[in-house]
């Protein structure tokens, strides 16, 4: 009798221990961050992950006759109390050895949970959960589970966005049929499509097929990526609804016209796509209380990801949705009102996740163009002694970055300047973590429109954080922060001299380098007669009341005895914004050799 059997697998420790075992990988981004060790041999993974797929299969074909609704609510509670546990129990994600399992080993456990996901789909359970499940198994799909992936991005409650009091807005499919249309795009897919579904049959069971319809990753292991990533979807990668905002899925060459291009009839397409996968992973990172696979893919990762949108067509930038939805990840990510956010692992990964995507070009090299894109590194590297920058960032990686933000700032000028979620974006380049070229750089580039960087009505909260974070350090001598790198200082003094739009004492820009500046000034007034007359090179050329806000605020800084970012950026505000008496009317200006005495008198 198929309800005993059943019946009795749930009430032994049998199942439990599979289930246990066989969602290992469940929530992980990526193979090589699982989170749960490995105290299992081969042999008990193999056997747990082929039970529970077929008894979740049995149950579900059970199921479609004579399955009671409270054994079903018995199958449904024991899948949701494992799944807990691993949420529960699961400690942050770490690297391991999990990038050097093999593709089949991976296949035990990506089958496994999607006959979970299937029973999961059907009894409709909760949002959060299903979601975030679907999304982490969705991103480690390889080569031959193409069936799988068609049957999760079929299943509407996976992608359904919820608004206020968690009603469901059911209007937006886009996300679901960008990638259905990718997985059945030219013949080649549609022929991958059908081999997939013939291993896999409606039940997530074994089909009887032809030797050359079994075709899976083994087929593509030491070929060249640009075999099996040209032609098929899979695999997707952990970041892939992230990667959608970036067009790394669709970026082909031979695609006319292409999906993302912004051109007519596409637009409207193009804006769906956007706002639906961006209010997906709003609603991903800052609704959803299930957080372990959000947590496994850096916030810079995610960040650089997002920041592609400002390079799409404006018609996309000037969409209320977007545009919202935009800034509210932006502060997210960079830790605006969160705690245990690293401002220097998220530049960091944030320039790899360029160098990353930049990558992708190269996909379609021929093995010539490889040969000699490796021979033309080989010779950089001993052109340059093997060594990487000052920032401890490669060339290659600087490049990247640099021909990113180059790209910014042109659709910055262009168009961005208007929308305060582009200018937030093009002020993160500013922060004092990223590699020195690149902020001088963007203070060169965009010398005529600093004024612009400012946000009118800006909450005092949001610039005072924007301003902390730019910021290197406090007094070096307090903080044993590091002191700015002349290039940065000379960068900034540059900036306070421009003659065709000054800047306001309001001005994002100026309140920025007036603290940049003060604090340099301060710190060398305590500490090196050689730092000073640096200093006074470099401020020779800024105008009186500029010069007086620097000493003003050098002067405020020391005296404030905290020697804190915060309390500089404090001085900063106070001097500048909220006192009303204009620094230039009225009153002698100090000289140099008088702010030095004074500076110095202070203890």
């Amino acid at each position: 009798d198929c309800i005993q059997v059943i019946a009795t697998a749930l009430q032994s420790n049998l199942l439990e221990s599979a289930l246990k075992i066989a969602l290992r990988a469940t929530f992980s981004a990526h193979w090589d961050t699982l989170r749960q060790p490995q105290t299992h041999s081969m042999e008990e993974e193999a056997i747990s992950c082929s039970l529970v797929a077929s008894f979740m299969s049995f149950v579900q074909i059970v199921g479609e006759e004579d399955l009671d609704d409270a054994l079903a609510r018995i199958v449904f509670n024991k899948i949701i109390d494992s799944l807990d546990q691993v949420i529960k129990c699961s400690p942050p994600p770490t690297t391991s050895s999990g990038a050097n399992i093999h593709p089949a080993r991976q296949s035990w456990f990506i089958e496994s949970e999607f006959s979970i996901l299937k029973v999961l789909c059907e009894e409709r359970s909760e949002e959060d959960l299903l979601s975030s499940f679907a999304f982490s198994l969705i991103g480690r799909l390889n080569v031959g589970h193409e069936a799988m992936a068609a049957y999760m991005f079929n299943q509407n409650q996976l992608f359904q966005v919820r608004n206020g009091a968690d009603k469901v807005n059911t209007s937006n499919q886009s996300l679901q049929s960008l990638f259905l249309t990718e997985l059945s795009l030219d013949d080649d897919r549609k022929l991958q499509l059908n081999h997939s579904f013939n291993i896999f049959s409606a039940h997530g069971g074994s089909h009887t097929g032809s030797l050359s319809s079994l075709r899976c990753t083994a087929d593509f292991v030491g070929k060249s990526n640009s075999v099996g990533r040209e032609r098929l979807v899979l695999p997707l990668g952990g970041i892939w609804i992230y990667n959608v905002l970036s067009s790394a899925l669709i970026s082909q060459p031979d695609r006319t016209p292409d999906a993302l291009s912004g051109d007519g009839q596409h637009d409207k397409m193009l804006i769906d796509l956007v706002s639906h996968t961006l209010c997906l992973i709003l609603q991903l990172e800052t609704l959803s209380t299930v957080s372990l696979y959000r947590s496994g893919i850096s916030d810079g990762s995610k960040l650089y990801h997002i920041t592609n949108v400002c390079l799409l067509p404006e018609e996309i930038l000037s969409n209320d949705i977007i545009i919202s939805s935009l800034e509210l990840l932006y502060k997210h990510f960079c830790g605006f009102g969160r705690v245990g956010v690293t401002a220097l692992s998220l530049v960091k990964d944030y320039i790899m996740a360029s160098f990353q995507h930049s990558r992708l070009s190269r996909d379609s090299m021929t093995q010539k163009d490889e040969e000699d894109e490796s021979t033309k590194m080989q010779l950089d590297g001993l052109l340059n002694g093997g060594q990487s920058s000052p920032d401890g960032y490669s060339k290659d990686e600087l490049k990247a970055l640099d021909d990113f933000v180059d790209d910014l700032c042109n659709s910055y000028i262009e168009y961005g300047g208007q929308y305060p979620t582009f200018t937030n974006f093009i002020r993160l380049f500013l922060r004092h973590d990223f590699p020195v070229k690149t902020t001088t750089t963007l203070l060169t580039k965009l010398q005529p429109i600093l004024h612009v960087l400012t946000i009118e009505e800006e909450e005092n909260e949001s610039l005072i954080f924007s301003l902390t974070q730019s910021i290197s350090g406090g007094l070096p001598s307090l903080d044993s922060s590091r002191r700015d790198p002349s290039s940065i200082l000379d960068s900034f003094a540059f900036s306070l001299k421009k003659k065709d739009k000054e800047l306001s004492r309001n001005d994002y820009v100026y309140l920025l380098a007036v603290a940049v500046l003060s604090r340099n000034l301060a710190s060398s007034s305590q500490r090196c007669e050689c730092g000073l007359q640096a200093m006074k090179n470099r401020l020779s050329g800024v105008g009186s009341a500029v010069f007086n806000d620097i000493a003003e605020v050098s002067k405020n800084f020391l005296r404030g005895g905290l020697g804190t970012k915060d309390s500089l950026v404090t001085c900063v505000i106070d001097a500048c914004m909220n006192n009303s008496k204009d620094s230039s009317s009225g009153g002698k200006s100090a000289t140099w050799d008088e702010v030095v005495a004074s500076l110095r008198s202070i203890t």
